[in-house]
């Protein structure tokens, strides 16, 4: 009951703007799941291979590479909002496109289009969440967005999976057609143009709504220091490598169950559904998980739990056992994301945050959104699922053990921004000899 009534608080304290925010999550999530379902099929269908669709998967990558540090940067300095509306007009452009394209340069110059739109939304969700809500109930609030956005994601991989059909039947054609499959896609874009009228008519917010006490407001959000520095290295390499590991398997889950065992989007959907309730429930246990055992070791014990059942996807051919790990593996693999980004963004200073965010984007959309797919793209046409799901576990592995190794002494409580920088600067202090400033000038 206490566990139950600490929710209630924190959503109790919930400002319309955080609602807003909410229900754009709650549209985009739908829009995201019938994209992430139908779209590699959808290329599929227009006699596209795989090693094609692993790089048409991670152009987006190359905008956010090129754009996410300098969107950081604006945003940390002008306020997210302007950002957040602008990455959701795009990202809703680009949805209506891809639907409607089948050429390959098409195809091409509307995926770079919804990178630059990734770029815009995905660098400040994070922070505008942490600026609109107070310390105590941020792990909540992250807790219930992701659980809405998988709750919901349920309902996008329902419809992902009968549009087609659906339309197939009416049609005379079948649900893996050209047709039936832009026709889901279309509907991806009407959820993801909601989503976008969701965020309109909302007031501008600045860098930093309540600059916390503990951590005074930054006037340069890059490292100034080298325990800055190492800082952001620290935070963001265990990120790399599990980016790079998802971008090789989770891509490519659709294709996965169509190949592997012959089923269509009408069968794929609930399969899709049913795993994103599971994460769901398993998310919103994360933070009581991690009020009992330390953040560092909730993210660490349940990514090293899914390994296991990443394995079982790899290498059986049995449908239900399958399906199962399947279910297990996606809801101990992200249950704890919410924990893990509320912890990583408390470990820098406030005006800081967007630029951290934008880092890591700019490394998850090169792992997860480029090298990944193109890795495990070339790794399926020479050798099928196999090996390509072999190094996602490699990964997986070596980016927990590394998280764990790095902040292992940091769970003894939320962290923030000032601690952190003292905890960085004394291991700057034992490698480099002193606390050296990045620039000539002060630090």
């Amino acid at each position: 009951m206490t566990a139950l009534a600490r929710y209630w608080q924190a959503v109790a304290h919930l400002g319309p703007m955080a609602w807003r925010f909410l229900l754009f999550t709650t549209f985009s999530s739908i829009s995201f799941s019938m994209y992430n379902l139908n779209f590699n099929l959808y290329l599929y269908a227009l006699g596209f291979k795989q090693d094609f669709i692993g790089f048409l998967n991670g152009l987006p990558s190359l905008a956010i590479l090129v754009l996410g540090l300098p969107i950081g940067l604006w945003a940390d300095r002008f306020g997210y909002l302007r950002f957040l509306v602008a990455g959701a007009i795009l990202n809703a452009l680009a949805a209506f496109g891809l639907a409607v394209s089948s050429s390959a340069l098409l195809l091409l110059s509307f995926s770079l289009l919804s990178g630059v739109a990734g770029a815009m939304s995905w660098v400040v969700g994070a922070p505008f969440l942490m600026s609109i809500s107070r310390p105590e109930d941020r792990v909540y609030l992250f807790a219930v967005n992701s659980a809405i956005m998988l709750g919901t994601g349920f309902l996008g991989s329902l419809l992902a999976g009968a549009v087609p059909e659906v339309l197939a039947a009416h049609w005379g054609s079948v649900s893996t057609g050209i047709w039936p499959l832009r026709g889901a896609l279309l509907v991806n874009f009407f959820f993801a143009f909601l989503g976008t009228v969701a965020l309109l008519g909302l007031k501008n917010t600045g860098a930093v709504a309540k600059p916390s006490p503990a951590v005074p407001k930054t006037a340069n959000p890059l490292p100034r220091t080298w325990a800055e520095l190492l800082l952001f290295l620290r935070l963001l390499a265990p990120q790399a490598l599990v980016a790079l590991g998802a971008g090789a398997m989770v891509s490519f889950f659709q294709l996965f169950f169509n190949l592997r065992f012959g089923l269509e989007p009408g069968k794929i959907g609930p399969i899709f559904a049913f795993s994103s309730v599971a994460t769901m429930v398993a998310t919103l246990i994360a933070p009581l998980l991690a009020n009992r055992l330390g953040k560092v070791r909730t993210i660490v014990l349940t990514e090293l739990l899914s390994i296991p059942f990443l394995l079982v996807l790899a290498y059986s051919h049995h449908l239900p056992v399958v399906i199962m790990a399947f279910y297990f593996r996606g809801a101990l693999m992200n249950m704890a994301g919410p924990v893990q980004q509320t912890f990583i963004l408390e470990q820098v200073e406030e005006g800081q945050r967007a630029t951290l965010t934008s880092l890591g984007a700019m490394l998850g959309g090169l792992g997860r959104g480029g090298l990944g797919p193109i890795i495990s793209g070339y790794l399926q046409v020479i050798s099928g699922f196999s090996l390509a799901f072999t190094f996602t576990t490699a990964c997986y592995i070596v980016g927990a053990l590394l998280f764990w190794y790095l902040f292992r002494h940091n769970d003894d409580g939320p962290s923030v921004g000032a601690t952190s920088l003292r905890e960085a600067e004394k291991v700057s202090s034992r490698v480099a000899g002193e606390n050296i400033p990045l620039s000539g000038g002060p630090p």
